[in-house]
């Protein structure tokens, strides 16, 4: 049972073989098999689908981008890998525990290129917070996949400059929606108050579905979000930018933090995102997945794609996007002291 099995996942039945040796039930035909077809071969990778696991709710930014860059994804690797007979990308979004277990299945899954995730630099937190569960260092860099810019928004009925909501925290905290509590907008929001003085009273919610909708309600009236995240929004005139976390803004009537100041700043609000595999996954895989991830990054259609909807493609690759992952957690290590007063 188990030959029969066997030869069947090599796409070959029993039958198949028995012709094809000669050993047919009317006779039998002398003949090597030191050459076998082609079908008693290796597959070739990826033969089946792919999982990619983003460790939080669907509707997110994060969330968004891998969706959207996936399809490019599985075209790509049947012309990088020909004979290719899987490289579709299932998304499972494993938002549980703040993500542990999202992490937890990034780490623990078989490093045979089948299972992906998607990570970015404030999951460096969880080890700064607590007892380190992962060593993200550990893991398989494929790509930089995109920065994000991240900018201050208010609703439409809402501030009408950066100005009117430096007098307002002047008599008092303003409140401001982020998502989940330790990620990359709620650190900024931290970095905000400690560096540059702002009197913002950060609310937390679990995700960024859920910030947004506050905001949009009015519970509060500013909202710490990504370009990407808030895109829709933008072009929808729900919102619109006071503040953009950058050296330069190009939204009518906001300002950037070197208008207010703080230049320096910018470099370390704007987090990188990820897409990884397994530690120790072989170089075959590795470097089939990296060349499919270049050529969607390159695609046309698909950079016009990040472009409208405000993603700013990384486009860094295996050692080099793993560099730059290495540095931004030396810069959260050196903050340490400020990020554990305020999520310890």
């Amino acid at each position: 049972m188990e030959e029969r099995d066997d030869l069947e996942r090599g796409g070959v039945t029993r039958r198949d073989f028995l012709k094809i040796s000669g050993l047919t039930t009317g006779g039998m035909v002398l003949g090597s098999l030191s050459h076998p077809p082609p079908s008693f071969g290796k597959e070739a990778f990826p033969a089946s689908n792919i999982s990619c696991i983003i460790p939080s709710k669907p509707g997110g930014s994060r969330d968004l981008f891998v969706r959207a860059m996936a399809p490019y994804i599985s075209k790509y690797l049947k012309e990088v890998s020909p004979g290719a007979r899987g490289g579709g990308i299932q998304i499972r979004n494993e938002a549980a525990g703040a993500g542990q277990r999202g992490y937890s299945l990034m780490f623990n899954a078989k490093p045979d290129g089948y299972s992906l995730g998607a990570i970015e630099t404030s999951a460096i937190t969880d080890n700064i917070i607590e007892k380190p569960q992962f060593d993200f260092t550990k893991l398989t860099f494929l790509l930089l996949s995109y920065y994000s810019t991240k900018m201050i928004v208010t609703p439409k009925k809402g501030f009408n400059s950066w100005d009117e909501v430096a007098s307002a925290m002047k008599k008092g905290p303003v409140k401001m929606s982020v998502a989940s509590f330790g990620r990359s907008n709620h650190i900024a929001g931290i970095i905000m108050n400690e560096k540059a003085g702002t009197n913002l009273r950060i609310i937390n919610f679990p995700g960024e579905v859920e910030a947004v909708n506050a905001l949009i309600r009015g519970d509060t009236p500013l909202g710490l979000m990504t370009e990407g995240g808030a895109a829709g929004l933008l072009d929808a005139g729900e919102v619109r930018v006071l503040l953009e976390l950058t050296r330069g803004t190009d939204y009518p009537g906001a300002v950037s933090l070197k208008e207010i100041g703080f230049p320096d700043l910018a470099d370390s609000m704007n987090n990188s995102n990820y897409i990884i595999a397994p530690p120790n996954l072989p170089e075959e895989p590795k470097n089939i997945l990296i060349e499919a991830m270049k050529r969607a990054a390159n695609d046309k259609e698909f950079e016009a794609w990040a472009k409208k909807a405000k993603f700013n493609l990384g486009k860094t690759y295996g050692k080099d996007a793993e560099e730059k992952y290495r540095a931004m957690s030396q810069y959260f290590e050196n903050i340490a002291p400020i990020l554990l007063k305020h999520l310890k």
